[in-house]
């Protein structure tokens, strides 16, 4: 087995003066040098290859499609064919533990790879030729296989059982994923309502201290024992003013009516404060309807 020597730092004590600190020392240590991985030296040439066939079949499609387009915008038009297959061929990967999202991606790039062999056929037998036609149908038709080989070869395979497992994994993780976001849209909803209940009682403070600005005297603020007429069925109950303002509103009562009302049960009140402080129920009742 070989060896090599590797420069390491490890932390030791260092005293200048009576002071100690931690310093960082240098020292050697011995390694043992691991053999070479030829398979994984081979797979990286394998996928540089590919790249670079991927790149000039990349090339081919766009100035095939791109002449048949009539050139200018039609060669931009042309690269969607072959980065729409190729962007599938990355979703199928990403895809590699998820049989069902797997088999819909590589479906979608054998269609889409189809198409952009059929526009380049296309071009070529317009152009005349039918070597044309077939070959340059085929360069990206090689290079969509030459992946799926690539795929083929460092796909691990999982048994019944394990994908089961990995399904079931992925489930909870996803299930966390959903919680997290309802859990964040309900936080964004409530901070929300509250915004709105703040603003709501502002303009309520701010109603108030209008209100309190008024001439209106102090006792019409004050709560009354407002005695009901036989007629009603509602027991004696004591109400302010603007209570009983409020409950005729409430009812439907126009201020007029409303007033008229305040004045039938509280003949000793003021016309004028009773007519303002029906109108300020109003004005406050409107306000969040």
């Amino acid at each position: 087995m070989k060896f090599k020597e590797e420069i390491r730092r490890r932390l030791v004590d260092h005293t200048v003066d009576g002071v100690t600190h931690q310093i960082a020392q240098p020292y050697k240590v011995r390694v043992p040098v691991l053999p070479a991985d030829w398979d994984a030296r081979a797979m990286k040439a394998v996928a540089t290859l590919v790249l670079v066939l991927t790149g000039i079949a990349i090339a081919w499609s766009t100035v095939s499609i791109g002449q048949l387009l009539q050139g200018g915008p039609g060669y931009a038009a042309a690269a969607l064919f072959d980065i729409s297959w190729l962007s599938v061929l990355l979703l199928e990967w990403m895809a590699r533990f998820d049989p069902s999202k797997r088999k819909f991606a590589r479906v979608l790039g054998f269609i889409l790879v189809g198409i952009t062999a059929a526009a380049i056929f296309w071009h070529g037998m317009l152009a005349g030729s039918v070597a044309l036609a077939v070959v340059g149908a085929m360069v990206s038709i090689i290079a969509k296989a030459l992946w799926m080989a690539v795929f083929k070869h460092v796909d691990g395979q999982l048994s019944a059982e394990d994908r089961q497992w990995v399904a079931a994994e992925m489930s909870k993780a996803n299930a966390q994923i959903a919680i997290a976001g309802v859990r964040r849209q309900a936080a964004t909803a409530e901070v929300r309502a509250r915004l709105e209940l703040l603003a709501a009682e502002k303009a309520l403070g701010e109603l108030d201290e209008q209100d309190a600005n008024t001439d209106e005297p102090a006792a019409v603020l004050e709560p009354l024992r407002v005695p009901l007429n036989s007629a009603n069925s509602v027991p004696e109950q004591g109400l302010s003013m603007a209570e009983l303002a409020r409950q005729q509103l409430t009812a439907g009562a126009s201020n007029k009516d409303a007033a008229d009302e305040i004045l039938r049960r509280l003949p000793e009140a003021n016309p004028d404060s009773v007519q303002a402080t029906v109108r300020r129920e109003a004005r406050r009742l409107t306000r969040y309807m």
